[in-house]
């Protein structure tokens, strides 16, 4: 039996995370704390519950079915004790107003394969499997292993990533994937750690190792207005990307409101609530930009 990975979701029919139709298997877990997050509920590695207050029909049916008695009434409100919660996920399932959801679930890569074989169809017509975030190369033997049993059965793999990982874990990957699906946030290492938490040496450090090693690699740019829209970052991404190896395009990606929902649902603090998305001129104007180094460029996904 194959050690088991935490993943959050399964996503069929995917046309933005890759080549093709795609399947994505999102993981839980990651090392950055971007300000736009569109997952805010997987960046802690571990399985978590998430309750919405306002779906809840006060119906005791979470209270009856944990195991642990985790879940209790008190003063009229439901409560979870952290400390006696496992993440089983028990209480999701006999919650009939779907008010309690667990984000992430033990999956082994045994159990995974056959998930994926339903898509199979796809696969043989261009597209393939995507693994993303969070962020996979927190969980290296995982991920390695789930690469490896794709391309025993062909199925073509993308990984969607920061980059933000220890060499040798990104390196051994670059051996399996088809292609890397590699972020690129800010060009600033002091603006991208106030704008993510971390720094971006080893970003792109790792950009440079995987493409040195041959690795086919789509570039993504998240484009938030007043965040990393100036000319100055989006000159020095593309003087950046393009003395880079095996690059076949660079994806704008337009900010979009998704996130603050998410956030909000989730009774998560976000902080760019009044930040619009960016206008058609901007964009198309930092594309511009892009192309005059003699790269591919892409709006959107």
């Amino acid at each position: 039996m194959s050690k088991p990975g935490i993943i959050f979701d399964i996503k069929r029919y995917s046309i933005h995370d890759g080549p093709g139709t795609r399947t994505t298997v999102h993981f839980k877990g990651c090392p950055l704390s971007c300000w736009w997050c569109h997952n805010p509920e997987s960046r802690s590695a571990a399985p978590a519950l998430l309750f919405r207050d306002e779906k809840c029909i006060a119906c005791g049916s979470c209270v009856k079915a944990c195991p642990r008695h985790a879940v209790s009434v008190r003063n009229g409100a439901l409560v979870t004790d952290e400390g006696l919660c496992v993440g089983c996920g028990a209480c999701c399932d006999a919650c009939p107003a779907e008010a309690r959801e667990l984000c992430g679930r033990p999956c082994t890569v045994d159990e995974l394969m056959p998930q994926l074989a339903k898509d199979e169809i796809f696969f043989r017509e261009g597209g393939g499997v995507t693994f993303s975030g969070g962020e996979p190369l927190m969980q290296p033997e995982f991920l390695i292993e789930a690469l490896d049993a794709c391309g025993r059965v062909g199925y073509h793999r993308a990984i969607d990533t920061s980059g933000f990982a220890g060499k040798s874990v990104i390196l051994e990957t670059a051996k399996r994937a088809d292609i890397f699906l590699y972020d690129i946030k800010h060009m600033d290492p002091g603006r991208h750690k106030e704008f993510t938490g971390v720094d971006n040496a080893v970003i792109l450090e790792n950009l440079v190792a995987i493409s040195e090693a041959g690795a086919k690699i789509n570039v993504r740019v998240p484009f938030m207005p007043g965040l990393n829209s100036g000319d100055e970052n989006i000159k020095a991404t593309g003087s950046f990307v393009s003395r880079l190896k095996g690059v076949v395009g660079v994806n704008i990606l337009p900010y979009h409101t998704v996130a603050k929902g998410k956030h909000d649902r989730w009774h998560m603090d976000y902080r760019l609530n009044d930040l619009l998305p960016p206008t058609d001129a901007q964009t198309h104007h930092a594309a511009g930009i892009l192309e005059s180094f003699g790269l591919k460029v892409h709006i959107g996904g």
